[in-house]
């Protein structure tokens, strides 16, 4: 029990600093709870400036739908743990019902290309607000990529937002996660600037790549080395999965639109990638949606879901996120 509120139920995700949980208020409501992993031995004044740089972040960039919802927190809270009492920070933060997107692509495989546009559409979206309003995100990934109840996108993992707006969008800090980072944030040596919001559209071509093939990018596969910063292909499970989801030469049967649009996206050279107002101006974006898309996305992702439980149970395997249960 955490501040005599929430009843921690497991544990449904673990990052490179935090641990959330599944946890329910006094009046029933899931809720998710962020708090610093205590493995980390962060001090005190690193984890309290961690959460706190989240929970502002969340509060500025809240009223896009689809960012994560932040509900509150305490950075001196009290949590009971065998009837003993500790200290602990935490976030509290919308509870988003399916997990995270890289659950079903690491399962299932990329997505159709119609179901992915809504959730490129959805997730460039959001990333053009935090742009707006003056902010990078630095680790957009599909572990940061939430799914709601209804399967809509959630934006997370804020806590890794910078301010660019006073440095003509440009930044030292070095944030990410290595296979999905821009060259140019990779190879960053001391006092070195980059583009951030340029960096953040590599790591969103990264993930439009990885939504629709389910594997990272390779060099050769994207039109004759156009991408200089190749990443490890993804592993299948097994024989059964791959025959079932995974296609040859992914990259060669897309659409030449979404082709176009991931080799900009992807360009080694910073300067020559477009900026996010540009990518949802691509003619692939900007065709209209069917009537019934977001029906047809929640089918689909829904007989995904059910695919990967009755997966798991056959194979006895654990599924790793109670955010895939009914």
């Amino acid at each position: 029990m955490i501040d005599s509120e929430f009843e921690i139920s497991k544990v449904i995700g673990m990052g490179g600093s935090s641990k959330v949980f599944l946890a329910h208020t006094s009046e029933g409501h899931k809720v998710a709870i962020k708090a610093i992993r205590r493995d980390k031995k962060y001090t005190k004044s690193a984890a309290s400036a961690m959460l706190k740089r989240e929970y502002e972040m969340l509060q500025k960039l809240e009223a896009h739908p689809n960012i994560i919802k932040s509900i509150g927190g305490n950075f001196d809270g009290e949590v009971v743990l065998k009837n003993e009492s500790e200290n602990i920070m935490y976030n509290v933060l919308e509870y988003a019902q399916h997990g995270a997107l890289s659950k079903f692509v690491r399962y299932t495989g990329g997505l159709e290309e119609e179901i992915a546009r809504l959730y490129i559409y959805q997730i460039a979206d959001a990333i053009q607000y935090i742009h707006s309003l003056g902010y990078a995100h630095l680790d957009i990934k599909l572990e940061n990529i939430l799914l709601d109840k209804f399967f809509n996108i959630k934006v997370a993992d804020l806590g890794s937002c910078t301010n660019i707006a006073d440095k003509n969008g440009f930044t030292r800090v070095r944030r990410g996660t290595l296979l999905y980072m821009a060259p140019e944030v990779a190879a960053l040596k001391s006092k070195q600037e980059f583009d951030a919001r340029s960096a953040d559209i590599y790591s969103l071509g990264v993930t439009i790549y990885l939504l629709l093939t389910g594997e990272f990018p390779d060099a050769e596969e994207v039109q004759n080395s156009f991408i200089t910063c190749a990443s490890e292909r993804r592993e299948t499970l097994d024989t059964e999965m791959e025959e079932n989801y995974k296609m040859k030469d992914a990259f060669s049967t897309l659409s030449e639109e979404v082709k176009l649009l991931i080799q900009n996206m992807l360009h080694p050279d910073a300067s020559k990638r477009p900026n996010i107002n540009h990518v949802l101006e691509y003619s692939w974006l900007t065709r209209p949606f069917s009537s019934d898309i977001l029906e047809e996305v929640y089918n689909e992702m829904n007989y995904r879901k059910k695919y990967i439980v009755d997966y798991c149970k056959s194979h006895k395997a654990p599924l790793g996120q109670a955010a895939l249960e009914s």
